[in-house]
C-alpha cells in the first residue's frame, strides 16, 4: 500500500507479494528527535489510535497545504483507517534514514507484516507534512521467525469458525455496506464455497454474479512473473541477464546493473511512477506497453539494485515490455495464448475500460474527488484510473479464473516443476530441480479506488482462496486472511 502527493487521484496501492510475516527483537527503537521525527511519530500514534476526528484535526493543521490539498479530505482519512484495518497496532522498529526533514522507518504490524513509513517535513517552521508514503516491505536485517507464533496470537480472532458462519459473516457486511463481491474456497481444486455479495451495477441494479468479473488490480503481476519464467524455461532470456541485454533506451547505469531479477523482486532501483509528470498529463490515455516505456526510459534509479525492495509498477512495465522484445508478439497477446489459454482463464483479460466487454462490475469508492464525505460507495472509480490493464495491474478477472490459475501452476501446465519453484520463491530466488510448495499460503493481492482482490495459495495443504470486490480495500484481504485462519493454514 502506498500513498503519495503525486498520484493521479486514487491514494492507496498494494504490491502484489508474500504477505509473511517474521519478528525481530522487541527492543524499543525511539523516533530520533529531529523535525520530521517528531511528525513521524505524531502519526503513527494517530494510526494506532484510530480516532477519525484526531486524525482530521491533524491533517487540516500538520500538513501543508500543498500535501493537504492534493487530495479530498476522506482520501487522507481513508489511509489512517484502511492502515489500522490491515496492520493493526504499529510499533517502530527501525529508522532506516534519518535527517531533519525526511525519515523513513521500519514498523512491525500486529497483524502480521512490515510497514514502511517515510514522511518528509517543511524545513522551515512550523515543519508541516510535505510528502508521506507507507507500504508493504521487507522486515529489518536480523529478523527472526522463531516468534511467528507470537504475531498469529496478535492477530484479531477469526469471526467465524465454518462456511455457514462464513457466509453469514460476509452477508452482514454486504449489509452493513462494506463489501460487494465473491468469495471462493477451494481444495485440491474442488470447490467447498462460492457465493457472490452486493451490486455489480448498482444504477441498473444488476447482482454480482460467480462469473463477473471484476478489476483485479496488482494480481495481473502474477501473470507476467509467470511469462517472464516461461521465457526463460525456454532459454530465451536468463534471470540474471540485465536489462540493456534486450531493452535499449535506458540510462547506461541501469542498462548494466539492473536484472531481469531485480525487476522480478521489486529490487530495481525504481518505485511507482505516480509522480511522473508525463504520467500525470497522459495517464488517461496510456493502452500499450509502448506508451509507458515513452517516459519510463527516462526515471532515473532511486537506489543502488538489487540492496532493497520497493514496491515497483515500473519494474513490472519494464518486465511487459521485455516479453514483448523477447517473444516478437504483444504483451497481451503473449499473456492470452501462454498464461490464459493454458490454464483456462475464458473471462480474464485487460479490457479497455471504452471498449466492448460484458460482465464487467462497476467499481465503488469512498475516494472520488467528487464525494467529500467519503462514505455510502457512492460514487464510481471509472475516471480515476487508466483506461486499460497493464503488465503491473488493472485487469479483470474471475474467482473460477483465478482457481484455474492455481490449479495451472500446481499441474505445471503453465511452468515446469523447476520454474514452478522458482515463480513460487521468486523473493528469494533459486532455481531448484525439484519441486519445494512454500510451507506457508502464498497470499498476493492489488488494490486501488474502488477495487480490492486477494489469491491465495496454499500448495502445501491444497487450499485456494479468491476474494474480489469492487469496494475499496482492505476489505478482500481481511476476508481472505480470515478464511486463512479458519482453515488452520498459518
Amino acid at each position: 500500500m502506498q500513498h503519495r502527493t503525486m498520484q493521479p487521484a486514487t491514494t492507496l496501492i498494494i504490491a502484489s507479494i508474500l504477505l509473511l510475516a517474521g519478528l525481530v527483537s522487541s527492543t524499543p527503537v525511539e523516533f530520533p528527535d529531529t523535525h520530521a521525527g517528531q511528525r513521524a511519530r505524531e502519526v503513527v500514534d494517530l494510526m494506532n489510535r484510530g480516532d477519525a476526528e484526531a486524525a482530521k484535526e491533524y491533517i487540516e493543521n500538520a500538513y501543508a497545504p500543498s500535501f493537504r490539498d492534493a487530495f479530498p479530505m476522506a482520501q487522507h482519512l481513508s489511509l489512517f483507517k484502511m492502515t489500522g484495518r490491515m496492520f493493526g497496532k504499529l510499533d517502530l522498529r527501525q529508522v532506516a534514514e534519518s535527517s531533519e526533514d525526511e525519515i523513513k522507518t521500519i514498523l512491525q504490524a500486529s497483524s502480521g507484516g512490515w510497514v514502511h513509513l517515510e514522511i518528509q517535513v517543511e524545513p522551515n517552521d512550523p515543519h508541516r507534512v510535505l510528502n508521506m508514503g507507507i507500504m508493504l516491505g521487507d522486515p529489518p536485517e536480523g529478523w527472526s521467525e522463531e516468534d511467528e507464533s507470537a504475531a498469529s496470537a496478535a492477530a484479531k480472532d477469526v469471526p467465524f469458525s465454518n462456511y455457514d458462519e462464513l457466509d453469514a459473516h460476509v452477508r452482514g457486511l454486504m449489509e452493513q455496506n462494506e463489501f460487494s463481491g465473491v468469495v471462493l474456497v477451494a481444495k485440491d481444486g474442488e470447490i467447498l464455497f462460492h457465493r457472490a455479495y452486493g451490486m455489480a451495477s448498482k444504477n441498473f441494479k444488476v447482482p454480482n454474479r460467480l462469473d463477473t468479473r471484476f478489476n483485479i488490480g496488482s494480481l495481473n503481476k502474477l501473470f507476467t512473473s509467470v511469462a517472464i519464467s516461461q521465457l526463460a524455461e525456454r532459454g530465451k532470456l536468463a534471470f540474471d541477464d540485465t536489462l540493456g541485454t534486450y531493452l535499449d533506451g535506458f540510462s547506461e547505469e541501469a542498462a548494466e546493473k539492473v536484472t531481469i531479477r531485480h525487476l522480478l523482486q521489486m529490487k530495481s532501483g525504481w518505485g511507482d511512477y505516480w509522480g511522473n509528470e508525463t504520467y500525470l498529463s497522459t495517464w488517461s490515455r496510456l493502452r500499450t506497453v509502448d506508451d509507458y516505456m515513452v517516459f519510463l526510459k527516462d526515471v532515473p534509479l532511486g537506489f543502488e539494485p538489487g540492496t532493497k525492495t520497493e514496491h515497483s509498477n515500473t519494474s513490472f512495465e519494464i518486465l511487459g515490455a521485455m516479453i514483448e522484445k523477447v517473444s516478437g508478439q504483444d504483451y497481451y497477446d503473449y499473456i492470452r495464448q501462454n498464461v490464459y489459454a493454458q490454464a483456462g482463464m475464458t473471462n480474464t483479460d485487460s479490457f479497455d475500460r471504452d471498449g466492448p466487454a460484458q460482465n464487467l462490475a462497476v467499481h465503488y469508492t469512498n475516494l472520488n474527488p467528487a464525494d467529500p464525505d467519503g462514505e455510502g460507495y457512492r460514487w464510481t472509480n471509472t475516471y480515476m484510473l487508466p483506461p486499460r490493464g497493464t503488465p503491473a495491474g488493472g485487469g479483470y478477472s474471475t474467482t473460477e479464473d483465478l482457481l484455474k490459475f492455481d490449479i495451472a501452476l500446481r499441474e505445471h501446465k503453465l511452468l515446469s516443476p523447476k520454474h514452478t519453484n522458482f515463480y513460487t520463491r521468486r523473493y528469494e530466488g533459486g532455481l531448484d530441480d525439484e519441486f519445494q510448495p512454500p510451507r506457508r499460503p502464498m497470499m498476493a493481492a492489488g488494490g486501488a479506488a474502488g477495487l480490492n482482490s486477494l489469491l491465495g495459495i496454499d500448495l502445501k495443504n491444497g487450499y485456494t482462496v479468491v476474494v474480489l470486490s469492487n469496494y475499496d480495500m482492505p476489505i478482500a484481504i481481511e476476508i481472505g486472511r480470515d478464511i486463512f485462519k479458519m482453515l488452520k493454514t498459518e
